[in-house]
Parts: C-alpha cells; structure tokens; sequence
C-alpha cells in the first residue's frame, strides 16, 4: 500500500536540516520507499510504498521512526520527537460521570478495545494546519471531531472511530458477528448486507457500527452533536478481511485493520485523540476509560548467532554496530561473545520472527549496497532432464492433432469434489477460502474440462480439449503431493478415436504403452469402455468414456471420450533407446482379415494371438475396423485387422502367406470361438 503526506508534517516529529530530497533517498536506501515528490504549495508531498508486512510504517509518525534510524545510524543530525498527547492522563474533567457499557460477546474479534466519552463538544471545522495536511494526503476535511479519526489513522497508523453518544441508545454498545442477511447503512448512506461473521456493534435496538470497515449513518457526528465516544481497538484481521471481499468494499481502516495494528498502542493512540478533541472543541472527559484486553502478546526473545550473521551478509559487522542498529528500531537487545539478543518493540511483534529477520534488519540499515558484491563460485550445475520443454513439445503435439489447451482454476467447490468421488480427508483444503467455489486443490482436472464443455457446448458440438497442470493431495507433515497431469476431453467422440490419440502421443513421447482392464472401477469413468494405460508394469493412466454421472452434472449432450495420464511419472521413466532400422529391400504384401468376436473379447487378446500365430511372417497388425450390429448376432462384434507379410530377404510368396493366414484363422477361431467372415 501506499501513503502520502506533506513534508511539514514528517518534520514535526523528525527534527532534521536535510533537505526533502535528501531524506526521500535515505529512506529509500534503508527503509520505505519513497516513489514520487511532487510540489504541493510551500511544501514537498511524499508518496511512500508500505510493503504488507510493515503496517508500523503505514503513518508519518511511523515513517518518522525508520527516518531517525537511519539517519542516527549514518551520524546525520536527527532527532525523533512524540506527537503530544500521547501520555495524557485519561481522568474525568466533570464530576457527574457518564455512563457507557462494552460488551464483547466473543473474545477472538477484538483482542483490545479502549473508549471514552466527551462532553461539551463543539462541533465545527478543524484548525487549518489539520484541514491542510488531511488535503495533501487526498482526505477530505469534514468537521473538527471527525478528522480527529482520519488525522491519528495518517499521523500514528491506529484507525479510530467516533458516535455520538446521545444517538447510541441506552449508551450500551454490543460487539458481536453478524448474521447471514443482517443490514446496515454506513456513512456513505449505502445499505450493505452483511454476510455471516462480520464483526458489528449493535446498541440495544439496531446496529450502528461495520467494525474495521465504516460506522454506521445512524450514530454518526452530527452539528447538533454535544457529547461524543471515541473508541480506538484492534480487530481480528481475519474477519475484517472475509468482509471486505464478502462486500467488495474496502477503507483506508480495513486496509489497515487486516495487516493489524499495534495493540500496545492502542490507549496512547486515544490519549491522542482525546488530546485533540479537547484543543479543537474544548470538549471534556466524562467518563473514565473502558480499556478492555483480551488477547496481549507475549514478547519473544530471539537469538542471533555472530556466525549466521557474518554468513549470511557475507560482511564482518562489528558485534556492537549490529546491537546499535537494533536498539535504534527500536529492540531491546544485548550481546555476548557469540550472540545477539532481542526482543521486537510492539509495533513490530507480527514482523519479526526468528534470527534471520534480525539479519534482515541490520542489513537494510547497515546498506545493502555496502555489501560486498560476489559472485557464486563452484562448478555449473550439469543441465537435468527438462521437464518444461518435454511439456511445451507434448503441447504442440496435441495442437497439431487438431485439440485446444484450455487452463482452468486449480481450487473447485466442495460439490465438484464429491462428484469426484473423493473423501475430503485426503484433499488439501484452504484454510481461507473465499468464496464456496473456491474451498479444495483439485484432486483431478477432468472435472474442470468437463465443466467447460458443459458450458461451451452450445458453441460447438466436437469440442476437442487438453490441460496440462498439477493436481493436489494431501500429504501428512509434508508439503501437498504435486502430480503433473495432462487430461484430454472429446465431445461426441469413442473409445477408439481417444485411444489412438493417446497412442500417437506416447509415440512422439517414445514410450512404448500397454492397454489393459481396470484393475478397479474409476470413479470419473464408465467401467466397460475404459482401459488402463501402463509402461514397465506401472500405471501412469486412464482412458475411456466419461461417466453418464459425470455428464448429466454438466447437462452435456452426447458422450465424452477422456484419459488422465500422470506426466510426473511418465518423465521419471527411463526413455527407450532409439534404434535404427533400415528400410526393407522387399515389398510386403498387405491383405484384411475379418472375424466376429464376443463383445466382451478385447482386442489386445487378439491382435496378441494373431501376432503369436502369423510369426514371423507378420511384421505390422492394425486394427482398421470394428462394426456392431444385430445382424452379427447377441453381443458380437467384426474387427477387421490390416496384416503386413514381409521379409528381409526377399518378397514372399503367395503360399507362404495362404500358409500363416490359415494357422491365424484356427488360432482365432480355437482360442476366441471366432467366426471367420469370408
């Protein structure tokens, strides 16, 4: 994310003579990046990029911090000053006390709330240095109760929000989540239903506050306001998040409120605020503070070795240089002879988590670029099979045989994975999904082609599909099982003409494939018009006809022929070593066979038997045609194979070949019960 704000407003809190741009490069160096200055009047704005994991330096106070880091670090005259207020002691100013009840009904939403309330407010425009800033940072100056939220969440990073209490009835406020279709109009008068789980304040009657995100219209600073409530908290990021893309509505405060904010903070932030109020309004204290703390974090204490250090940066960095930079940010930290010690300050407990972030932190002060610069040594890594260029040219491949590639989501809804078939137990859920669409890695990618003929079908009715990508499962106390897998769909297509496809790919792929029964019924597949595709005894696949299942989900017209092969394992095979042969001197002689056959007789029984039987006389068998009919008689089917007769050293004969198909012919006929068709 980024922020802006004028120069003026940084210098408040960062006594430096440096000139802007001078100060713009050392943060630059060393910290946030300043991308742009631009002229605004008298001054200079800064437009700073905040990466998500430093949310402390998302404000001009926090940016203020890291500037006199730096600058103490490199012995440039700085020095870092508090905004005032922020140790104001929060006693009531009048003697008849307000009341105002907090009732947080579950812990995990709000780890701290603080509020109190103001009396004798008046309400009118704020001074001129805070409409001016709140302009050159792009917010819009409203009255001087209202900016008091916008100005801290600029100034200290810490979203706050004002009521009037007059309008909170019985000036009781509930926190609580929401329910699926709750309602709530917001400040900028637009009327949101609320999913399930977002967090909310109701007073007695009605809702009046879209926590983290915007307050509502109904509790909202008015002119004839007199009395106020100003509450500064910390949300669950998680909740604020899951709203804000449930409503597709973000703000400035749930930007913030989702990469969290610092909670020990939190009462000096409203010490602030009440600061302000009373310099801007004259408003006073009415009623002691609510300061409610459920979740407080405990401090961590890391340990840094010297060696990792000097390893890691590839610098000896004096023990004592280190220790300086990590107290000027803010740590609390000693050394020994071997080791740094340090605690993270408040604003950074969620950043740093073990030693190599404090590496991070002295290498970016110390200066990246004073570092020595060097390069890898060592012997080149020799080249491994690549598995990219096998996949781009197994692309190309299915191209020219006339398929398109589609690349569909690798995350599909709980209903896609029943249909599946698939137990949840071994599927890797997200454990944040955002929508219901979104909820599993897929297990298989022929549910998302299937999904996409369904939906393309009224297009065209011979939809021809491929994707290559990876498939997910489970894999206890390690990273999830990742399997290359290619899957094809054909609509109003057969067995055959996706067998043969396949065939032909695996012979630009080298492999030599063998077809078989399934050794157990798929689940995405119709049981008798699907085969097991196996290289060296190990599956690697599946092919045959979508089951009617599958296709009735998708309402898809027609069948869809398909195969799921396993690339991963198919690469790991070991390639067959190419051969030459040369082209036969002799001309072969070619001649058709037909036979019926049950239909339950599968054809690598036979072609298996006529090679057995022609041997060695038969060089090549195809497989030309296959016909069902009543005629044929109950379950029978004809196949037609195409027979190559060939020698190395001489044309054969007619005799010859009268011979070998004779003893084909008893051979199907003994073995199969086959009906030779003349």
């Amino acid at each position: 994310m980024n922020i802006k704000f004028p120069v003026s407003w940084l210098r408040e809190y960062l006594k430096t003579d440096l000139a802007a741009k001078t100060l713009a490069n050392h943060l630059s160096l060393s910290g946030p990046s300043v991308e742009r200055i631009t002229k605004h009047k008298e001054d200079f704005i800064f437009d700073v990029e905040v990466t998500s994991n430093r949310p402390d330096a998302a404000s001009v106070f926090g940016v203020a911090r890291e500037a006199n880091a730096i600058l103490a670090y490199r012995n440039e005259q700085a020095k870092l000053i508090e905004p005032k207020g922020l140790n104001l002691i929060l006693e009531p100013d009048i003697s008849k006390r307000l009341k105002l009840d907090v009732v947080i009904k579950n812990k995990s939403l709000c780890s701290r709330f603080t509020a109190i309330v103001m009396d004798n407010v008046t309400i009118k425009p704020s001074p001129a240095i805070i409409r001016n800033r709140l302009e050159a940072a792009g917010t819009r100056s409203i009255n001087n109760i209202v900016d008091i939220s916008n100005y801290l969440m600029l100034e200290l990073g810490q979203p706050m929000h004002t009521f009037d209490y007059d309008k909170v009835k019985n000036a009781k406020m509930i926190l609580r989540e929401s329910e699926e279709g709750e309602k709530i109009v917001t400040l900028d008068n637009q009327t949101r239903k609320l999913p399930k789980g977002a967090i909310v304040i109701e007073d007695q009657k009605r809702l009046i506050d879209l926590c983290g995100i915007m307050g509502g219209a109904n509790s909202q600073i008015s002119n004839r306001t007199k009395r106020v409530i100003l509450f500064v908290q910390a949300y669950n990021q998680l909740a604020i998040r899951k709203t804000t893309q449930a409503l597709s509505f973000r703000t400035e405060a749930a930007s913030r409120f989702e990469k969290g904010v610092d909670t020990e903070f939190i009462p000096q932030a409203l010490s602030r605020a009440v600061y302000l109020a009373k310099k801007t309004s004259g408003a006073k204290i009415a009623s002691e503070l609510i300061d409610i703390y459920t979740g407080k974090r405990k401090t961590k204490q890391i340990s840094l070795e010297l060696n990792k250090l000097k390893s890691y940066l590839n610098t000896d960095i004096y023990p004592g240089s280190a220790l300086k930079i990590l107290k000027l940010l803010g740590f609390t930290a000693n050394t020994s002879s071997s080791k740094i010690t340090a605690t993270a300050p408040s604003w950074r407990a969620e950043d740093i988590e073990d030693d190599v972030d404090l590496i991070e932190e002295v290498a970016r002060i110390y200066g990246y670029h004073n570092l020595e610069s060097k390069l890898p040594e060592g012997p080149i890594p020799e080249k491994s099979n690549d598995e990219l260029k096998k996949t781009i040219n197994l692309k190309e491949s299915l191209k020219f045989q006339g398929l398109t590639e589609v690349m569909t989501y690798s995350i599909i809804s709980k209903d896609l994975l029943n249909l599946a078939q698939i137990k949840e137990k071994g599927m890797v859920e997200l454990s944040n999904p955002l929508t219901e669409e979104w909820q599993f890695m897929r297990p298989t990618l022929l549910i998302s082609l299937a999904q996409v003929i369904g939906k393309n079908q009224n297009l065209k009715s011979d939809l021809k599909i491929f994707e290559i990508a990876k498939t997910y499962l489970k894999n206890p106390n390690e990273l999830p099982k990742q399997d290359l897998m290619l899957s094809v769909c054909l609509q109003n297509s057969n067995f055959y003409e996706i067998k043969g496809l396949i065939e032909q790919m695996f012979q630009t792929q080298n492999k030599e494939a063998k077809w078989q029964k399934l050794s157990e019924n798929h689940r995405l597949f119709e049981k008798d018009e699907t085969a097991e595709i196996t290289i060296d005894r190990q599956k690697i696949g599946t092919v045959g006809i979508l089951s009617s299942k599958t296709t009735d989900y998708f309402d898809i017209k027609g069948k869809i022929s398909a195969a799921e092969i396993n690339l991963s394992n198919v690469y790991d095979l070991p390639s067959s070593a190419k051969t030459y042969k040369p082209i036969p001197k002799y001309p072969p002689i070619i001649e058709d066979i037909s036979a019926i056959f049950s239909n339950s007789t599968p054809l690598e029984g036979i072609i298996s038997a006529v090679r057995k039987a022609g041997s060695p006389l038969v060089r090549n068998i195809e497989v030309i045609d296959i016909f069902e009919d009543e005629k044929l008689g109950v379950n029978k089917k004809s196949v037609t194979l195409r027979l190559t007769y060939q020698r190395s050293d001489r044309t054969p004969i007619q005799e010859e070949v009268n011979e070998t198909r004779n003893n084909i012919s008893k051979h199907l006929e003994k073995s199969f019960l086959a009906k030779i068709r003349k």
